[in-house]
């Protein structure tokens, strides 16, 4: 997103769009992929030669479930956008478009879960956990710790 400077009114102006999901630039091996545009609610001001840019930005994002491994959607939002560019020497136009990128990757979940409910795969026989029980034990027999069972202390 680039705002021109000679453009922008001394009280400031609201700045509303998308851009590309290409815009994210994300790596092949990343966790999460765009599902759609990059939303921008931005209001921008000059105030003694800084440009102040401040607003919401999202995005739908497409995510691999870290405990059942399905794919899921989730809208990644940053509501608190706040940015001050203070080289504006020589400048015609600022483009936000990479500050927007990262208040993305910022916000995207440690440790993605398609639901806070999910209950993962058996560790097992790796069956989803969410659709039903899986009918084995779910316990490994001749497991490390199974000498410290029979210890009679």
């Amino acid at each position: 997103m680039i705002i021109r400077l000679d453009d922008l009114p001394e009280q400031g102006r609201t700045f509303e769009g998308e851009e590309s999901p290409e815009v994210m630039a994300l790596e092949q091996s990343a966790e999460f992929h765009p599902a759609g545009p990059l939303y921008y609610d931005l209001y921008a001001q000059l105030v003694d030669g800084m440009l102040i840019v401040r607003g919401k930005v999202s995005a739908e994002m497409k995510g691999c479930c870290a405990r059942c491994t399905q794919i899921f959607s989730t809208t990644v939002a940053d509501s608190g956008f706040l940015r001050d560019y203070s080289d504006l020497q020589g400048l015609e136009v600022v483009d936000v478009t990479e500050d927007l990128r990262e208040a993305i990757l910022l916000n995207l979940p440690h440790f993605p879960l398609c639901d806070e409910s999910c209950r993962g795969l058996c560790p097992q026989c790796g069956k989803d956990l969410n659709e039903g029980p899986c009918g084995c034990s779910g316990r490994q027999a001749g497991g490390a710790w199974d000498a410290l069972d029979s210890l009679n202390l």
